[in-house]
């Protein structure tokens, strides 16, 4: 019998959950092959493109409509001759159906193109936590589980957030007044949970690699800076605090790198609720025929300008405040009880949240503004029609709601973390 070692089967899960994730966009080409009929459509939207094989069957496909608004076929089965209908579809096939098979053909080769592009993702982090050291793990699962969690909580004024920064109308209206607005125009509550799958699935492997290579560089940038000092003989690069940045830093690049695609797609759903129509994946493989697998990634600049400040500003301040809180009640000759444990991380996550959203303000309007629109613009074209538009101002819109927004998602964000860490083992944050 084959025995894989811990970090092997780690890893084997980890491809595990990228393939089944991936597994839904596959499904449609074994129910195509098997002849199913179209769905029925609601009122007002539009219908799925079917044909009919020999056997009389009408096949479908959800994506088809969004691939082929470019070139929209008329299909009309009730006119085909009756003999027409019984011919071998491989020796009589018309215009459309050949139309049709081709964009069939599209579609598979993209779902190969995003399985491989998750399964290089997933395998790298894999790799990435294997090699970390033992109980490093420890921190990767407490990063995932929180960040994944408060992101998916916060999605509804997540989502009123992007749509005031993309949709004009909605820029001057208080968070109570867009978000009644978004759902009595697009079918209710449920218009406020557009891109919570990529968000769920974005911000667990974020979080982890944002946490995780956080606690796992600073010992050893630690060292390198003491090594540093050493050597160049000056004291002022032996810092604790610049240790925690230069770890934040490189710990919100890889986290900008891992996420980048899923909040392209969560913003582009948002900003097009009839992406979504199908699903989240669907919306996806959309994308991929438009934009290409490239399209997902051409918002890193934009990401790197607001997930590192995020990253340091969250990460290092927490860290500091605590440590800081921590040893005062030491120095007071209190005893740090269970409720301190409470309110100290409370407290020193409240203060992070504000603190992290002022830093990465501008770097989120410029994400949102960028993964919205379609075409080849760049960031920096982004940003300079901002500034000509409305000055250093024209960053901060939507700021109010990314307070309640952010203050949401980090204060219970560092507060699962902490809470997580001390369950398998690790110490409270600052102690």
């Amino acid at each position: 019998m084959i025995h894989f070692t811990s970090k092997v089967r780690l890893s084997l899960v980890l491809w595990l959950i990228g393939y089944l994730f991936s597994a839904d966009a596959f499904q449609q080409r074994i129910t195509t092959n098997l002849g199913i009929r179209c769905p029925p459509t609601k009122e007002g939207t539009s219908p799925s493109i079917c044909w009919r094989h020999q056997d009389n069957a009408q096949i479908s496909h959800p994506s088809l409509k969004l691939y082929m608004q470019s070139a929209p076929l008329n299909v009309n089965n009730d006119e085909k001759d009756e003999n027409e209908s019984m011919t071998n579809p491989l020796t009589s096939i018309s215009n459309d159906d050949q139309a049709i098979l081709a964009t069939q053909n599209k579609i598979h080769k993209n779902k190969i193109k995003v399985a491989a592009t998750v399964a290089a993702l997933l395998g790298g982090s894999a790799g990435l936590v294997a090699c970390s050291g033992a109980g490093a793990w420890r921190y990767y699962l407490a990063g995932g589980i929180c960040a994944a969690v408060s992101h998916a909580v916060a999605t509804p004024v997540d989502v009123i957030k992007t749509r005031k920064q993309v949709d004009d109308s909605l820029k001057d209206m208080s968070i109570i007044k867009s978000g009644l607005k978004i759902m009595k125009d697009e079918g209710g509550p449920n218009a406020l949970l557009a891109g919570l799958g990529p968000t769920t699935f974005g911000y667990l492997f974020e979080g982890a690699l944002k946490f995780g290579i956080y606690e796992v560089s600073k010992p050893k940038v630690g060292n390198m800076l003491a090594w540093s000092a050493s050597l160049c003989r000056i004291s002022c690069i032996n810092s604790k605090i610049l240790g925690f940045v230069i770890s934040g830093g490189i710990a919100g690049v890889a986290a900008s790198i891992m996420l980048c695609p899923m909040e392209a797609l969560r913003i582009r759903l948002v900003a097009e609720p009839e992406m979504a129509a199908n699903g989240w994946v669907d919306g996806g493989l959309s994308m991929v025929g438009n934009e290409g697998i490239r399209g997902f990634w051409k918002s890193l600049p934009a990401m790197l300008s607001k997930q590192v400040p995020y990253t340091i500003t969250k990460n290092v301040s927490f860290d500091y405040i605590t440590t800081i809180a921590y040893s005062t009640i030491a120095a007071w000759g209190l005893t740090i009880c269970s409720k301190w444990k409470l309110a100290i991380p409370l407290l020193s996550a409240m203060l992070a949240s504000v603190l992290s959203c002022i830093s990465s303000q501008p770097g989120d309007m410029l994400l949102s503004v960028v993964n919205a629109a379609e075409g080849k613009k760049t960031t920096v074209q982004f940003f300079n029609e901002i500034m000509r538009q409305d000055g250093i101002a024209g960053f901060f819109v939507g700021i109010k709601e990314r307070f309640v927004h952010v203050g949401m998602i980090v204060t219970l964000q560092l507060l699962i973390y902490d809470y997580v860490k001390r369950l398998v083992g690790i110490a409270a944050t600052g102690l």
